[in-house]
């Protein structure tokens, strides 16, 4: 994920003869400044508070509520929760991100999309807690989820607005071990809120808000009512979705890589919850005791891949071979986890996860980040980067859902893990034709 420091002439005559766009040499661009430790640090509170309130409620909270509601159909049930709010986002997310960018207020352009997901992340987690109706639960996920990842989103267009070349690898690092740590704790507090559903969903939420609000308190967003209006369409919106892959080529297998690997993260977590208790014979508080076990083992690992790797790869001025590693170490973890027969493979299978994908969340946002098209619109690149994220949560469920019908229904999970291996692996070999990024 780390960007060639320089280009020569010989270099950007052939990056344009190849319809490749070469990104800026590695320096702070004029008009930009480093962002200082005390800066970084309320993002990384802000960026700690929102997986919480996303990641585990959607891998663990969401899973036992289903099955509360109606355990004979809750395989079915989660899926289809999961896959609505997944093609949900992919219309939502592109609409605010470039609506963002136009947008006129005191409050900047990022910040007041960040207040109102915050807002619709409390209500829909309080319908969700409060509620034993199945239709009222998608309704609330719906809107909870889609409002906090916003805020998310729109943490991550601020980087891509602000965030000096210089730091990326270092910031993404950081930030990927930061998810890695607030996954596990969301885990944990859910698991210890288990046997109070309405906390379950509120508490993470809450977090989610503090945690954004202290960030958003001191955010470099100045304000854009000075600013040229700008018309936007919802037709145009989606238009700028649109990008020539000839014109972006290594944004485009940049993208087509994350996508594959966030298929196969998707898949290989949907279903966690209910393979541990089918494979080993555990109880929803035994399943929480044991993935908390197995990610507080996993997180020091995540973490060392995380942060490790993105100080190296800024420094060596590679990226492509730490994703590739990322991809392979993945999909033997996910073989290791599919195989298990106890505890202690399931421990093994998800240190070696955890670690893999430490090291390429961290290096996949440096390296999105290194072959963004155009800074000036970030909220158009982000957008599009992050269906990246966004499209695998609507394929994945579905296509979970298919392999374990396929495999013979039940309580066949097994060829779900062996899919997503294949899926890292090909996803981490598909950065190997980026040419502007080693």
């Amino acid at each position: 994920m780390t960007q060639i420091e320089s280009h020569s002439a010989s270099e950007a005559l052939a990056a344009e003869a190849s319809g490749t766009t070469l990104p800026a040499p590695n320096t702070t661009a004029p008009g930009e400044k480093r962002w200082s430790k005390s800066y970084m640090a309320l993002m990384f509170v802000a960026q700690f508070a929102i997986p919480v309130a996303t990641i585990a409620p959607g891998t663990f909270s969401l899973a036992i509520k289903v099955e509360d509601i109606n355990p004979a159909a809750k395989n079915s049930l989660l899926a289809i929760v999961m896959t609505t709010a997944a093609v949900a986002l992919v219309f939502v997310n592109p609409v605010v991100g470039i609506l963002s960018d136009t947008t006129r207020s005191r409050m900047g352009r990022r910040r007041p999309w960040m207040l109102g997901g915050l807002i619709a992340g409390l209500i829909g987690y309080t319908m969700i807690g409060v509620s034993s109706s199945f239709p009222v639960v998608l309704l609330g996920w719906l809107i909870g989820y889609l409002g906090l990842v916003t805020t998310g989103s729109m943490i991550l267009t601020h980087m891509g607005d602000k965030l000096p070349e210089s730091q990326r690898g270092k910031v993404a690092g950081i930030n990927g071990a930061v998810g890695q740590v607030a996954s596990i704790a969301g885990i944990v507090l859910a698991g210890a809120l288990v046997s109070a559903p309405v906390l379950m969903f509120v508490a993470p939420a809450v977090i989610a808000c503090v945690g954004s609000l202290i960030f958003m308190a001191r955010m470099d967003d100045p304000s854009t009512v000075d600013e040229p209006r700008v018309k936007v369409s919802i037709k145009g919106v989606f238009a700028h979705m649109v990008f020539d892959p000839r014109q972006h080529r290594d944004f485009a297998w940049a993208w087509i890589s994350k996508l594959l690997v966030f298929v196969a993260l998707y898949m290989m977590s949907i279903y966690s919850v209910y393979f541990l208790g089918s494979r080993l014979g555990l109880d929803s508080a035994a399943v929480a005791a044991l993935t908390a076990t197995a990610g507080g083992a996993s997180m020091m690992f995540a973490m060392l891949g995380a942060i490790g790797s993105g100080v190296i790869s800024d420094k060596i001025g590679r990226r492509k071979p730490l994703v590739i590693a990322s991809g392979v170490i993945m999909a033997v973890a996910l073989l290791v986890i599919g195989l298990m027969t106890s505890n202690l493979m399931y421990i093994i299978g998800s240190v070696a996860f955890g670690f893999a994908s430490g090291v390429f969340g961290a290096i996949d946002q440096a390296l999105m980040l290194d072959v963004l098209p155009d800074r000036s619109a970030a909220g158009r690149w982000v957008a599009i980067m992050q269906l990246a994220n966004e499209i695998p949560k609507a394929i994945a469920p579905a296509a979970a859902a298919g392999i374990v019908l396929l495999a013979g229904g039940g309580d066949n999970y097994q060829a779900v893990y062996f899919a997503a291996g294949a899926m890292a692996l090909i996803g981490g070999l598909l950065v190997l034709p980026i040419r502007s990024v080693r």
